[in-house]
């Protein structure tokens, strides 16, 4: 199976003068390690049920690089090696197999070099992904709310759990989030005002997020549903004015539909959300 890789700004697959080629990937399609939760039972037999966590991702790619000069291969290696231990980045795995994925990782063990001659040299890399998934291409969504004559009110005879149905004038927006793969992630959201209250739902598990305020006109939230993080205008959280109910809307393997609402439309409130084509252990 080829695999073609890229960290950051370094590619590690070329097949020109500028030769070079990934020997081994490591750690990337494996499960991630597990922490499990099960504790040895004190004098008896057997330990403590309980669910565990799958750890960071550690992957170490190895390669060979061969170049038209020493100078050259020299300029490669430095820039593999000048790969920044202080940020993330973007580690992308395109295999003839399964296409693109890809995590954003930290570089943890630095490029180890040996040379061939002084145009070549073989490496080892080890990066980590503290998010354990492997995320298929992004996708991008976006939704408006539209007016309606009505709300729908209460339908008698009652049952039970009561639907009280949409605000009055409001049709909710509607957006579908893929998910090809075998994990559920969660995406990030943003909410343009102006919008009062606004309650976001994923239909196919019933996971709801809701602002118990108004967003002015100019005003937007960010949502990262996997960090609970709200921030108003990308600065200030408001994370004590939402409430929710579920998992954050993480969206399932299979995929979902994200719906939301207000108490009130306008047609320049926007829902946008941020996605996967799929996500995987």
């Amino acid at each position: 199976m080829g695999n073609r890789v890229a960290i950051g700004d370094f590619v590690a697959d070329n097949d020109s003068t500028d030769f070079r080629v990934t020997a081994k990937v490591t750690g990337w399609t494996d499960a991630p390690e597990v922490r499990s939760g099960i504790t040895s039972k004190a004098q008896a037999d057997g330990g403590w049920d309980a669910s565990g966590y799958y750890d960071s991702r550690a992957i170490t790619v190895e390669g060979f690089v061969e170049q038209a000069s020493a100078a050259d291969a020299s300029a490669v290696a430095d820039s593999l090696t000048a790969l920044s231990l202080r940020s993330l980045h973007e580690l992308m795995v395109d295999s003839d197999a399964a296409g693109p994925r890809s995590a954003l990782v930290r570089v943890t063990q630095g490029a180890a070099l040996e040379w061939v001659g002084d145009r070549s040299f073989t490496y080892a890399l080890t990066v980590t992904a503290p998010d354990p998934l492997k995320y298929g291409p992004p996708m991008f969504e976006s939704t408006t709310l539209a007016g309606s004559a009505g709300g729908t009110g209460l339908t008698y005879p009652l049952t039970y759990p009561l639907d009280y149905g949409l605000a009055p004038g409001v049709t909710p927006g509607a957006v579908v989030i893929p998910n090809a793969g075998t994990a559920a992630y969660w995406p990030r959201l943003r909410i343009d005002g102006p919008v009062p209250n606004p309650r976001v739902t994923l239909v196919e598990t019933g996971d709801t997020v809701r602002y118990g305020a108004t967003l002015a006109a100019g005003q937007w939230l960010d949502i990262d549903c996997a960090n609970r993080r709200v921030l108003l205008n990308g600065q200030v959280s408001v994370r004590h004015l939402v409430s929710s109910s579920g998992s954050w809307l993480a969206i399932p393997s299979g995929g979902g539909s994200i719906t939301w609402t207000a108490d009130a439309a306008d047609p320049n409130a926007e829902l946008s959300v941020w996605g996967y084509e799929g996500a995987w252990t």
